[in-house]
């Protein structure tokens, strides 16, 4: 038995909460992990949508200045 301050836990119910409380992380982390490499993918896709709109301005820069 796990004595609390409120009251006195059967040891089977404690195993319980701890392999549900394991599982639960468990899922945190693999969605953790999941979080990361959507976050790193994003980052990825925005440096190249970065790189574009860099390289769109030089071009509308230099039309500009051929047309002015």
């Amino acid at each position: 038995m796990l004595l609390t301050s409120t009251h006195v836990i059967p040891r089977p119910h404690h195993e319980e909460d701890s392999a549900l409380l394991r599982c639960r992380m468990e899922e945190l982390n693999k969605d953790t992990l999941r979080l990361i490499a959507e976050v790193e993918k994003l980052i990825r896709e925005s440096k190249q949508l970065s790189e574009q709109i860099k390289s769109f301005r030089g071009r509308e820069r230099t039309t500009m200045r051929h047309v002015g």
